[in-house]
């Protein structure tokens, strides 16, 4: 037997042997936690719904991701559908609890420390992050409290979570917990798909939970309105949001007539539409035309696009060609 193919062997029977023992580990993590699942039934019975609600900062970017997506993860385990109760800056978190608005609150509990009104009235998961993040329940309203510990307890004892985790930390602007779903997305508008990233830092900072002034939701900030025209049912699911804001892009193309200019020009037009909205850029051109400039280049349009919405351009524009140089 030649070396090349006792090598081929050898890798073969290695691979298959790491593919034997992950699911060998993910069975027994699935089978542990089955039990929990029919506890949960029998105590909640016809209750299909966990309502949970991300209270950090602006600043905490992909931190939030993660928190939702482990509760995605927890709530499949568990057979509950995970919906998203957004909540504002101001509000009273910790009422949202006690009037059971929601059901499950991360918090940071160093900077959002817990009354002292609710003492032994709810239950806090391990501690999450170093930054002092958990999972805060009341007890009389959610008795699989100790179903999050022991699950939580499980899932980061699986392989898989290390890989999990470093989507999110460390937390970096050159970086976002959702690139892959980006790339696949970005095949639609065939643009680079760090340019929808750069899109994605300008509305959210990558924040899945963000919520504008003007009733935005989700990742790339997106109006109900137009979701329900996009056919996006939960805008504050990533993969969603994802898809609705780049198959916007793909309607303002078609219907601003663009296909036929150079995609840096596609692209000017499309940003500008999407922060100042397809009607107010489609007249702004029309007044450059009206005074003898080519309404087909952003160069002689842009002066007549609000100041804002041209900060809005170049900032996305220089974001993504830092990002394209610092690449190679």
């Amino acid at each position: 037997m030649s070396q090349r193919r006792k090598i081929f062997i050898a890798l073969l029977i290695g691979f298959s042997a790491l593919f034997i023992i992950e699911e060998c580990h993910t069975r027994w993590f699935t089978d542990t936690f089955s039990h929990l699942r029919n506890e949960r039934s029998s105590r909640l019975a016809g209750r299909d719904t966990l309502r949970c609600t991300i209270y950090l900062p602006s600043y905490a970017g992909a931190r939030v991701g993660y928190h939702y997506d482990m509760l995605k993860l927890f709530s499949k385990a568990s057979d509950f559908v995970l919906t998203y109760v957004p909540v504002e800056d101001t509000a009273d978190i910790w009422e949202m609890l006690t009037e059971d608005r929601t059901d499950i609150l991360a918090v940071n509990i160093i900077s959002n420390a817990i009354p002292k009104s609710l003492t032994g009235k709810v239950c806090l998961s391990p501690q999450l992050t170093e930054m002092g993040e958990v999972w805060v329940m009341a007890k009389e309203r959610c008795p699989w409290h100790l179903d999050v510990a022991h699950w939580l307890k499980l899932f980061k004892q699986q392989a898989y979570y290390s890989r999990f985790k470093s989507r999110y930390f460390p937390a970096s602007q050159d970086r976002s917990p959702y690139d892959s779903l980006l790339r696949a997305a970005s095949r639609t508008l065939e643009w680079d798909w760090r340019l929808l990233r750069s899109v994605m830092y300008q509305e959210s900072k990558y924040r899945m939970n963000a919520l504008s002034p003007q009733n935005a939701y989700g990742l790339m900030q997106m109006k109900k309105s137009t979701a329900k025209d996009m056919k996006i049912s939960n805008l504050f699911d990533p993969e969603e949001n994802i898809k609705g804001s780049v198959r916007y892009f793909s309607f303002l193309l078609r219907n601003m007539y663009l296909s036929s200019l150079p995609e840096e020009e596609q692209v000017n037009f499309i940003l500008a539409a999407y922060n100042a909205g397809m009607s107010r850029i489609q007249n702004d051109r029309e007044r450059a035309a009206a005074d003898g400039k080519n309404p087909d280049l952003w160069s002689d349009v842009r002066s007549y696009v609000p100041a804002q919405t041209q900060k809005y351009v170049e900032m996305i524009w220089e974001r993504y060609l830092n990002w394209v140089n610092s690449s190679g």
